[in-house]
């Protein structure tokens, strides 16, 4: 999200910002076919930054929250099967990065290429199908930057984005209290949806105080990374016992699972250890702090 919002006029901001993240997305689906799955990527990522944004001014928006939200949220479902494959190959190399030996052996280097085949074979399958969702999103988010304008953001300066701020930080502080109890996947992943939002605001609000907020926006990053690469095994789990066939053997997937749990547990650890340094302070205080940052910077 190269785009900010600066303490001036925090409505236009919204809007500008929101704008521009449609714009990105648009974009990133009108490439070549040659690019789209990457494309396909970006747009998504747009999706979740936009999702944010929304969370941002949640309260003032009333209704139209949950409308654009499920706006969203459905374009990005409708796009999602043309990126699993390859995001599935892509955590098969994180893995093999951990364990270098193990994943050199023939039969581990006969299972990579069945899932690149088949990331190749999604990424040039039924064409025609995905152009035509392609081109039902590109619409849907023609529509979306329309209303846009419309958007109800009446509450003045810092205001219009402290509830926000405060409720999705909060719900953060909330799923890693459920994930110290609870380390299923479902729980994992909805804490990382939620320290991602965190993260995409505190990038939206960095022109408030540039070296607290980026220091924050990297320790967001870095835990969200840890999260997403848990999800991953998590789901190349869920793939190896649907389709053991791509994995090669019985003996083979028993040390798979063995790898994968055990860097499972190394990335859950160092999560709930970060977590905890980052959700240390009360949501209220966090609000106080960065209003005091905002004024700040209006003054300045």
């Amino acid at each position: 999200m190269g785009y900010k919002l600066r303490p001036r006029d925090p409505a236009a901001e919204v809007r500008k910002v929101a704008r521009q993240g449609i714009d990105k997305a648009i974009n990133a689906l009108s490439v070549a076919p040659e690019e789209r799955a990457e494309g396909v990527h970006q747009a998504r990522k747009r999706f979740k930054e936009l999702r944010a944004l929304l969370r941002l001014v949640r309260k003032p928006l009333g209704d139209e929250f949950q409308r654009e939200n499920h706006r969203l949220r459905d374009l990005g479902r409708a796009l999602a099967e043309s990126r699993d494959a390859t995001a599935m190959l892509e955590s098969w190399d994180a893995l093999a990065k951990r364990f270098p030996a193990l994943f050199a052996e023939v039969d581990f280097r006969q299972a990579r290429r069945r899932l690149q085949a088949r990331a190749k074979q999604a990424e040039n399958g039924d064409t025609t199908d995905l152009d035509t969702r392609i081109g039902e999103v590109i619409a849907e988010l023609n529509h979306a930057r329309s209303c846009v304008e419309s958007w109800p953001l009446q509450a003045k300066g810092f205001d219009l984005l402290a509830d926000g701020i405060k409720r999705t930080y909060a719900d953060g502080c909330a799923e890693l209290a459920k994930a110290r109890h609870d380390l299923s996947d479902e729980q994992l992943h909805q804490w990382r949806k939620r320290v991602k939002d965190h993260w995409y605001q505190t990038r939206l609000l960095a022109p408030s105080w540039p070296k607290l907020m980026q220091l924050r926006s990297n320790s967001l990053k870095g835990l969200a990374d840890l999260l997403g690469d848990d999800h991953d095994l998590a789901v190349l789990t869920e793939l190896m016992q649907a389709q053991p066939a791509l994995f090669g053997d019985t003996a083979l997937r028993e040390r798979l699972g063995i790898a994968v749990a055990e860097r499972r547990s190394e990335l859950q650890s160092a999560a709930l250890k970060q977590g905890t340094d980052i959700y240390s302070e009360a949501p209220k205080a966090l609000v106080v702090r960065w209003r005091r940052y905002w004024a700040s910077a209006s003054d300045s």
